[in-house]
């Protein structure tokens, strides 16, 4: 989908260290509940994804297995939270920390969706229908057809780049607070729920959408 190499490159270099990243925390934060490492397994599978979107053989996977997965996904994140059991301010806390993350799984099914051909998600990217081949020199290979279609990617890339900005920054504040060392360096010796680990959390949860914020933009 992206056509300028240098951009292509950037987002696949990114979308595969966040991948890894996610991979990494699902399989290692054993102390915590499995819905946090199910979490981060479903961020490691979306990154692999947009990785894959950003090359011309990821118009090729069939979209219809990927509508439905990331579909699930939004949803399963706000019945995660619902699901939790009732406290001072827990449920709500936990729905508006999971809003986020469903929007961000709800626009990548939406993102598959429109670039999809048909249900079976087979043929070739230039038989798309409501897509336009671009031009040479253009920075994608295609880019959406209907005005609908357009302004429904330019606001979800606002909402993900406003998404994008308060998870860095918060990524920031809770990195820059996080407990010190004798040396001065911050300790990650918290275990996985430690301020350093949610720091580096956050931060990659602000790439993941800043990363698909460029791809929306991209598209129109």
């Amino acid at each position: 989908m992206i056509a300028a190499t240098g951009l292509r490159w950037i987002l696949t270099l990114l979308f595969c260290a966040l991948a890894a990243h996610g991979l990494w925390r699902a399989l290692t934060a054993r102390s915590r509940p499995w819905t946090a490492r199910l979490a981060h397994a479903l961020h490691a599978v979306m990154a692999l994804a947009m990785f894959a979107m950003a090359w011309t053989w990821g118009m090729d996977l069939p979209g219809t297995p990927q509508v439905v997965f990331f579909s699930v996904a939004a949803a399963w994140f706000v019945s995660a939270a619902l699901a939790l059991p009732e406290g001072p301010g827990s449920r709500t806390r936990a729905l508006v920390d999971a809003l986020p993350h469903a929007v961000m799984t709800g626009a990548m099914a939406w993102m598959v969706a429109a670039m999809s051909m048909d249900a079976t998600g087979g043929g070739h990217a230039h038989d798309m229908p409501g897509m336009d081949m671009s031009p040479p020199g253009a920075t994608a290979t295609m880019t959406l057809d209907g005005t609908t279609d357009r302004w429904s990617a330019m606001l979800l890339a606002l909402v993900l780049l406003a998404l994008a900005l308060r998870w860095l920054a918060k990524g920031f504040d809770t990195g820059r607070l996080a407990p010190r060392t004798t040396d001065g360096t911050a300790s990650g010796d918290g275990g996985p729920g430690s301020a350093v680990h949610a720091a580096w959390d956050l931060g990659c949860h602000g790439l993941m959408a800043l990363g698909m914020a460029v791809m929306f933009v991209v598209m129109v």
